[in-house]
């Protein structure tokens, strides 16, 4: 079977973000593709076969010519009755492998390859598209060791592009289990074969930065930006700089980009410039500077909904809430069906303008697209909306519908303090004193200095007639603060509630000298 040539690396034009860092492009391999002059005409095939039925070859050309034509599935069938006439017939098993990827079934494509790879050891297109599978299964480790082997057995049979294709291959899955330095090494030598490659410059230069050794890249780097009209030149350069912690090298070199681009008149090379710019003015805490980045990258690409959401979420950090709340909103437009982190920063931006209508609203659009049970950055939202929509219903007034999202909240967030507080707050308003006095304890083992959490477990102590433990917290509030009136208020009326009259006088007597007009009250009344 004739050697067939890969499909060609290209590196994405597109940056992608991940609030300020640039993530590694991973690159995945595809499958050597049939070239079809190579293959005879199917009329051709099938009048061989039909000529010689036990000829494992002419079932060979067959499955080539199936697979030329686009056909997958009857290529399969002629190159299985190639294999049952002939199993060692290697071009049978690879062409196997070719029709089961394009059926999409992976795990019978691997074992086609491996088969050639097992059969005939030295095979470079064998040991390639086994290492394509693997990395398309997922598993990057056993695609490394394909690709290596694959280098391994170039010659004769693989020329140069099909060689760089297979260390960009290998780069790609070292990068994927982040052995950075190894992707670098990798690079470097497809660069000593194709060394006018620009996309290998970049992405060497990049995986050194993965790997902190950032600054080896910097010399082929600024030569790059001088030569090529590419963003992610100029941002991967600044993202160097922000490695070594040279924050005015990173802007300036930022802003030059922005500069060439805008003299070029290149609105969406400068877009992605402005953008990177805004992240990273944000992250230096220059929110109006940031924003004033991010305004000028949305206004050259308005449909960029990277741009939209770290515009929305500088704007939230400046306390420009109007404005963040439209950012988010468009944002949110431009995700489509995912939308989960704008839809959660929006419903976060109507928190803060408080109108918890709207901002459980939103959640409550979080929580229908994420299931329990979720892993990672799915698992955070679903917490984050389910807290964020307890405490909008609280505050709505729906104190049953509260309780419900942040019960699962404190399920799935039972190491944070605030989630169990706004819990207890809402189980005391249902009147379950003692589920709010739970959660309040909770808090406080979790935060033992939060003040606020300590007066509501006295108040939910003091509702469900535990006095003694009511007294006992806060006593050891006005101790620590004798100026806290309130809590000598509440006190008085637990040791009223422990029958102790003379204490509550004093306590009483004390806050009202402080000016606390309830306690004078109290006074009053009881004595």
């Amino acid at each position: 079977m004739t050697t067939l040539l890969p499909l060609r690396f290209g590196a994405s034009r597109a940056p992608v973000w991940l609030h300020a860092a640039w993530l590694l492009t991973l690159l995945l391999a595809l499958p050597f593709a049939f070239a079809q002059s190579d293959a005879p005409s199917l009329a051709d095939a099938q009048a061989a076969v039909d000529a010689a039925p036990s000829n494992p070859n002419a079932w060979v050309a067959l499955g080539d010519g199936e697979l030329a034509m686009g056909t997958a599935e009857g290529a399969k069938s002629a190159y299985l009755e190639a294999i049952a006439l002939d199993y060692r017939l290697c071009d049978a098993h690879y062409g196997l492998g070719l029709a089961e990827f394009a059926l999409a079934d992976l795990e019978a494509a691997r074992f086609a390859f491996e088969e050639v790879a097992r059969l005939c050891p030295t095979r470079f297109d064998g040991h390639y598209n086994r290492a394509v599978t693997l990395a398309r299964l997922q598993q990057p480790e056993e695609a490394a060791t394909a690709f290596e082997r694959a280098l391994e057995e170039a010659e004769p049979e693989a020329d140069t592009d099909d060689r760089v294709a297979a260390l960009t291959g290998l780069a790609g899955q070292r990068a994927r289990v982040q052995a950075f330095d190894a992707a670098a090494d990798a690079y470097e030598r497809a660069r000593a074969l194709r060394p006018a490659d620009a996309d290998l410059v970049y992405l060497h230069g990049e995986a050194l930065w993965r790997a902190g050794r950032g600054l080896e890249a910097l010399p082929d780097l600024t030569m790059l930006e001088r030569q090529v009209a590419d963003a992610r030149v100029s941002i991967l350069i600044a993202e160097i700089y922000l490695a070594a912690e040279q924050t005015d090298y990173a802007l300036r070199t930022l802003e030059r980009a922005i500069a060439r681009a805008r003299e070029a008149g290149e609105a969406a090379r400068e877009a992605d410039v402005q953008l990177r710019l805004g992240a990273l003015l944000r992250g230096l805490g220059r929110n109006a500077e940031a924003a004033d980045a991010l305004r000028a990258a949305s206004k050259l690409d308005p449909d960029s909904y990277e741009t939209m959401y770290t515009l929305g979420m500088s704007l939230l950090d400046a306390g420009d809430l109007v404005a963040a709340k439209d950012a988010l909103t468009d944002a949110q437009a431009l995700a489509g069906d995912d939308d989960a982190v704008a839809t959660l920063a929006l419903a976060e931006a109507y928190d803060l303008l408080e109108q918890p209508i709207d901002a459980l609203r939103e959640a409550q659009r979080v929580l229908a697209g994420t299931t329990g049970g979720a892993e990672g950055d799915v698992a955070a939202l679903r917490a984050d909306a389910l807290l964020l929509a307890g405490r909008s219903a609280y505050r709505i007034g729906t104190y049953d519908e509260a309780s419900t999202y942040l019960e699962q909240a404190q399920q799935e967030r039972p190491d944070d303090a605030s989630v169990h507080v706004w819990a207890g707050l809402a189980a005391y308003q249902r009147a379950s004193y003692d589920a709010a006095a739970r959660a309040f304890e909770q808090a406080l083992t979790l935060d033992p200095d939060d003040r606020a959490a300590r007066r509501n477990l006295g108040a939910a102590y003091l509702a469900s007639d535990r006095f003694e433990d009511a007294a006992e917290v806060y006593l050891l509030l006005v101790e620590q603060e004798p100026a806290d009136t309130q809590s000598a208020y509440n006190l008085g009326w637990a040791y009223v509630g422990l029958e102790d009259r003379v204490s509550a006088r004093d306590v009483w007597a004390s806050a009202c000298e402080l000016g606390y007009r309830a306690a004078c009250d109290a006074l009053a009344e009881m004595f």
